[in-house]
């Protein structure tokens, strides 16, 4: 591994050449997401399509239970993939909750990454040598980033693979996740039936995610049982449980 502290106007140069502007809308939509039945809020997402890149935007607004009550978390992501494979050229996030604000990005060359970290006391990067292979970034419950994976996913027939997937914590750590698939199963999503792909991710022997993908390859829902989670994307003309803008006592960026 190679380490080193990465002087922050490097990454902001590489990440804001990294690829061209994008020109026409592939999807947009909504996840509803919950939390063991209780509504936390939701999180849009657009793609937009940039010659050969894809560049991806979503948006979080939720509302997490602390000691002091109900406080608002938003964050905001940006992604470029390449358009064909969906292999990652860079990835940043903006996420503030409590008062304080956290920047995290990802910037790839041919052999290396650099995940970088930026808060109220300064900011760092940490340079490592690619795995053979794509990468996927996991960034807490950025539902986003599922929903980028499975449209990799389509087309592509198989019974178990392994994927390199990139945590990002405290202590960011690249794990040798295994995505099985389930077959297909029948949803119900908004007022008709759909025939969805089922497939389950194991993150690790303590989370493991079921995730089920419409026809074109969408995220339609998610589901992690030990922690609660449950993402559900909004179907075109359902009116959600609550508003997909954020609510007036989120911050605005």
């Amino acid at each position: 591994m190679n380490r080193r502290r990465i002087p922050w106007i490097a990454i902001l140069l590489c990440s804001l050449t990294a690829g061209p502007a994008p020109a026409e809308t592939v999807d947009q939509g909504s996840f509803k997401v919950y939390r063991n039945d209780r509504l936390l809020g939701a999180e849009t997402f657009q793609i937009l399509q940039a010659s050969d890149s894809l560049a991806v935007e979503a948006r979080q607004y939720l509302t997490l239970q602390t000691t002091n009550g109900g406080e608002p978390l938003e964050r905001s992501a940006g992604l470029l993939v390449n358009r064909h494979d969906f292999s990652l050229r860079s990835f940043t996030s903006v996420r503030t909750f409590q008062g304080q604000t956290i920047k995290r990005g990802i910037v790839l060359s041919d052999t290396h990454y650099v995940a970088y970290r930026e808060d109220a006391h300064g900011g760092e990067g940490e340079a490592r040598v690619l795995p053979p292979g794509r990468i996927y970034v996991m960034d807490s419950q950025l539902i986003t980033l599922f929903d980028l994976m499975c449209r990799s996913f389509q087309d592509r027939k198989f019974t178990s693979r392994d994927l390199n997937l990139l945590a990002l914590g405290p202590r960011d750590t690249m794990l040798t996740a295994r995505a099985r698939s389930l077959g297909s199963e029948t949803i119900r999503w908004g007022q008709k039936p759909v025939a969805a792909r089922k497939l389950q991710l194991a993150v690790d022997s303590q989370t493991t995610f079921t995730l089920w993908i419409g026809p074109q390859g969408q995220l339609l829902r998610l589901v992690e049982p030990v922690g609660g989670l449950r993402a559900e994307r909004v179907a075109p003309g359902a009116k959600p449980d609550s508003p997909v803008d954020p609510p007036p006592t989120a911050p605005r960026r």
